[in-house]
């Protein structure tokens, strides 16, 4: 390679929080290069960072051998790829999996979540910068809409993040967090089994308390206190966790004065409410409420049946979330979810707790339980239910990870279903979480 040529190469791998990673060449028999956040030029992001997938051009050179000697090379200069353009995503829908993308020009772009970079859940809001590679047409609401390719977020750190700077390995945090609360099973056991991280639950139950409790804040309420503390400057707010004593978990941070951190706090630790360490702070913040509207989070029997339900989106768009046996054939699938629906009416007249109420974009949503014939004893998929002005309305459907991911954020669900069925079905495990 010479030394003043650019090679081309796709991101393998980058951890946004320690600033580095490796870059795969195009030229699969070479090894990896290794990449630094330093070395990046004329990107686009808010945030300087590379996604996994994505396509850099780099300039290589010699670097220490590794400790069996192999030859190691590093990234001195890594620019974007070509063509790419600069837009804001208009909207987004996380369990849709798909939204739209504008451009200054006043030109769309049809928005999927394959099509993003980056590893784990795929998720955008809209507002989010993005940079992407046009494509061809096949999207949107009328199937026309160019389709964007290559999707990178501007900034992907949640406002948790942009809140705060957290130890770069999320165990450093999440694990206190985890052993002052209230003991609980925070981690996927189904078709997310080994995805999102450490104690991937919870850290998605902090960044999505932390997001509408700055929500309410701007309304109003006491949620997120600063404060002064000893001559120092103090930011505050309330989990809606507790201990084991009942007490509110409070996570504490102090004021970030590292020059380089584009995040104005810097992450404490976890507290309870009455420990002396936090003592000297005279008000403490106030848990999010998820009930100022507690009719929102009910659904009635007759409700069901007069129910719109978007079957073809559902099979069309989301037939990969179905159990195995009906995945293959898209007409069995919907026949199957057909006739289940049929159950759920009689189904929440003999238990009521069979709705478990979400948090989604800022409104209540009801996820209901679907047994479509999969592993036996256990609800397959759950149903998303979202009231409009002229009734309730099903546009998609859940895998139970993800649907008890969503709905532990208002509370834990009990093992009427979604805690049951999230749970791994063996008995001494349902015993021990009863």
């Amino acid at each position: 390679m010479q030394q003043n040529k650019l090679a081309s190469g796709r991101v393998r791998y980058f951890n946004l929080w320690k600033g580095y990673g490796f870059i795969a060449p195009e030229n699969p028999t070479d090894p990896d290069v290794w990449v630094h956040v330093s070395a990046l030029e004329d990107f686009p992001e808010h945030v300087p960072y590379l996604a996994e997938g994505e396509e850099v051009q780099y300039l290589a050179e010699p670097a220490d051998p590794a400790p069996d000697g192999t030859p190691r090379s590093r990234a001195s200069l890594v620019r974007p790829g070509a063509d790419r353009l600069v837009g804001t995503v208009s909207d987004y829908g996380f369990q849709e999996g798909f939204g739209t993308i504008e451009v200054d020009d006043g030109s769309s772009y049809f928005l999927h979540h394959s099509n993003m970079l980056g590893g784990g859940l795929k998720d955008a809001e809209p507002g989010d910068q993005v940079s992407f590679l046009p494509g061809e047409g096949g999207g949107g609401s009328n199937g026309h809409l160019p389709s964007a390719h290559a999707v990178k977020l501007s900034d992907p750190r949640s406002q948790l993040y942009r809140f705060a700077e957290f130890p770069r390995d999320v165990k450093d945090w999440i694990e206190p967090l985890a052993e002052l609360a209230e003991p609980e099973d925070w981690d996927f056991h189904h078709e997310l089994k080994g995805a999102g991280g450490h104690k991937p639950v919870l850290r998605h139950y902090v960044e999505r308390t932390f997001a509408r409790l700055e929500e309410e804040r701007d309304r109003g309420r006491n949620t997120i206190v600063e404060a002064e503390q000893d001559g120092n400057r103090v930011a505050l707010f309330n989990t809606g966790l507790v201990t084991v004593e009942q007490e509110p978990v409070i996570a504490v941070f102090d004021e970030n004065r590292k020059p380089e951190s584009s995040s104005p706090w810097w992450w404490r630790g976890f507290f309870a409410s009455s420990d002396r360490r936090i003592s000297s702070i005279g008000q403490l913040p106030e848990p999010a409420d998820f009930l100022s509207d507690i009719d929102e989070l009910f659904i009635r029997p007759g409700d069901i049946e007069g129910m719109r339900v978007d079957f073809e989106h559902i099979v069309r768009d989301h037939l990969d979330r179905f159990p195995e046996h009906v995945r293959s054939n898209a007409r069995t699938a919907r026949l199957v979810l057909q006739g289940d629906l049929e159950n759920l009416p009689d189904r929440l007249r003999r238990n009521y707790k069979a709705a478990v109420p979400q948090l989604y974009r800022g409104a209540v949503q009801i996820l209901l339980p679907l047994d479509l014939g999969g592993e036996r004893g256990k609800q397959d998929l759950a149903l998303v239910v979202e009231r409009t002005s002229s009734g309730f309305r099903a546009n998609t459907v859940l895998g139970v990870d993800l649907a008890y991911r969503q709905s532990r954020l208002i509370a834990r669900p009990d093992s009427e279903w979604l805690g049951q069925a999230w749970l791994e079905n063996r008995p001494g495990e349902l015993v021990a979480a009863a």
